[in-house]
């Protein structure tokens, strides 16, 4: 009976200390999750802070919500029209690059006009998303968050 406890706990310590190095894929984590990567990156994220360069420029985004659905469709909301009672803003397609490390926005703005994003992950838990890019020499970070 000491043997098998002993083994267990044998099992158990080498499990905690390989399995948290091995889990966490993003600089900002999390270690371990029970959700797929594409199960956290799909929602309808709101902006707790935009910055570019340092600087924050969350006001320009309040109003603002990206949604990513399961099955790589993408509407970035950017405002509301009251006469319409519609939002509007790009729509598109999102894929994950480099095994999961980045995720690519894909957006249609007309039929002739189109624009691609491709964002480094930071981090990526379910109601947690930290996004960076660089463009024209600026870093430009994003981090969203969604209701459960």
């Amino acid at each position: 009976m000491k043997k098998s406890i002993r083994k267990s706990a044998g099992i158990l310590l080498i499990l905690l200390l390989f399995i948290p190095s091995s889990c966490k894929k993003y600089e900002d984590g999390p270690w371990f999750s029970l959700h797929t990567k594409k199960e956290r990156v799909t929602g309808n994220w709101r902006f707790e802070y935009a910055k570019e360069d340092g600087i924050d420029v969350t006001e320009r985004y309040v109003d603002q919500r990206v949604n990513m659905a399961k099955n790589g469709d993408i509407y970035w909301v950017q405002g509301f029209d009251p006469s319409t009672y519609q939002t509007y803003g790009p729509r598109g397609t999102w894929r994950f690059l480099n095994d999961k490390m980045q995720v690519e926005m894909h957006f249609d703005l007309w039929v002739t006009e189109e624009f691609t994003i491709v964002w480094d992950i930071k981090r990526l838990a379910h109601s947690e998303l930290k996004l960076e890019r660089y463009e024209e020499g600026k870093k430009i970070e994003w981090k969203l968050w969604k209701p459960y």
